[in-house]
């Protein structure tokens, strides 16, 4: 097998056991779950925080 497949497979591997181990243990941290119910206690959708202006995040961070 070239060094190339090899590395190829390599990068593969480290991205399916990132995305199927780490992150899913990840979102099982104190600090994720707190985030998350924080974000739905404002009714935050996290998809949108990155693509449009949130209006309401103004209030909140003004009341905190």
């Amino acid at each position: 097998m070239s060094h190339r497949r090899i590395r190829f497979l390599a990068v593969i591997l480290a991205m399916l056991v990132v995305w199927g181990v780490v992150l899913p243990q990840l979102a099982t941290t104190r600090t994720v779950r707190e985030r998350t119910q924080w974000l739905e206690q404002h009714q935050i959708d996290p998809a949108a925080m990155y693509y449009t202006e949130l209006p309401l995040m103004d209030r909140i961070l003004a009341d905190e």
